[in-house]
């Protein structure tokens, strides 16, 4: 089988116009380096070459391509195929450093490295659990971690600067070029600090209401985020709008510290809020959101076969979002393939 494959790979090469066979990974830099700088004298500085040898060697290439790579102007603007190259440029160095990373730590005796995007719920619950499991089977691979949203993960994924992503599966993470596995639904609870007043209405069994809870200040997601166009859509439908008092937060430290010390509400994931109770920072509100779900929890890849690092990564996301179900609804679909 890959014997069969190395032949399709050199017929394929052998196919395509000679300047191809001629780009070099310093060609790729060398264009990456003009996108950022915008400017040929500034690139030839950073690269320590001569302005002239460029201007000569991005001639010669658009020439070679039959079109322009960049709009001149006071700063060097990439064409729509520019914009193409740019985006082949970032794949094939991502994986290229990927796989000087791998090599430079066999030779040193580890077992690979994970690259990894995740979630703040994810961080908060999943992931250290995975990490546990995965130190007991291979404590020598190197494994980085990279919380953020996923509007600013996808990008990274797609260039190979990540390998996978724990993330929702929603909107722009179901594409043609990714691969994605959903694990499990989850809803969204109400919390605030265990010694809010609002909690000592299900002592008097009293049914608390989205009016008195609103009658609180909040702490809400960034706006167009899923999380907050979600809380929105059901204030709405319940007739109902946020406070004035409403504080914007992507800081998860900020809105803890926040939350412990004030009588300020705020919403999260289920596995966010039980890590909050575990720890008896917070405690979750009576509160419903019917029909609350912000899409499941799933990896995301792009590597039809993954290195054995990261397909063990993935097994074990796999077991150990299994277990953490439990406490929602279950979802075992099987990967989504690319489509062709």
């Amino acid at each position: 089988m890959f014997s069969k494959d190395v032949a399709e790979v050199r017929q394929l090469a052998a196919s395509e116009p000679s300047w191809m066979r001629r780009l070099k990974i310093r060609h790729l830099e060398v264009f990456l380096t003009l996108v950022e700088t915008g400017s040929q004298s500034a690139t030839a500085a950073q690269l320590n070459i001569t302005q002239p040898a460029l201007s000569k060697w991005l001639r010669e290439l658009e020439e070679d391509i039959g079109a322009p790579l960049f709009e001149r102007g006071r700063r060097l603007t990439p064409t729509t195929y520019g914009e193409i190259v740019l985006h082949y440029a970032h794949r094939v160095l991502g994986d290229t450093t990927r796989m000087g990373d791998e090599l430079k730590t066999f030779r040193a005796g580890q077992s690979g490295r994970v690259r990894v995007g995740l979630l703040r719920s994810a961080a908060a619950t999943l992931i250290p659990k995975v990490m546990t499991a995965y130190r007991r089977i291979a404590p020598d691979v190197r494994i980085s971690l990279f919380e953020d949203t996923l509007d600013n993960l996808l990008p990274r994924l797609e260039r190979r600067e990540l390998d996978c992503i724990l993330g929702r599966l929603h909107g722009k993470a179901l594409t043609a070029e990714i691969f994605t596995e959903a694990l499990y639904d989850e809803p969204v609870c109400i919390i605030a600090r265990v010694k809010h007043p609002l909690h000592a209405k299900k002592n008097l069994t009293k049914t608390l209401t989205w009016r008195e809870a609103l009658s609180y200040p909040w702490i809400v997601p960034l706006p167009d985020t899923p999380m907050r166009q979600l809380l929105e859509a059901e204030l709405g439908a319940m007739g109902l709008a946020l406070p004035s008092t409403t504080i914007e937060s992507s800081s998860f430290l900020a809105t803890e510290r926040l939350l412990q010390e004030t009588d300020m509400i705020s919403l999260v994931s289920l596995q966010l809020a039980l890590y909050h109770t575990e720890t008896k920072s917070l405690a979750i509100l009576p509160l419903t959101i019917p029909h609350a779900r912000l899409g499941p929890l799933g990896l995301l890849w792009v590597d039809r076969h993954p290195t054995a690092a990261v397909q063990r990564f993935l097994d074990l996301v796999r077991q150990e979002s299994a277990k953490l179900a439990r406490g929602a609804t279950p979802r075992r679909n099987a990967p989504r393939e690319k489509k062709r």
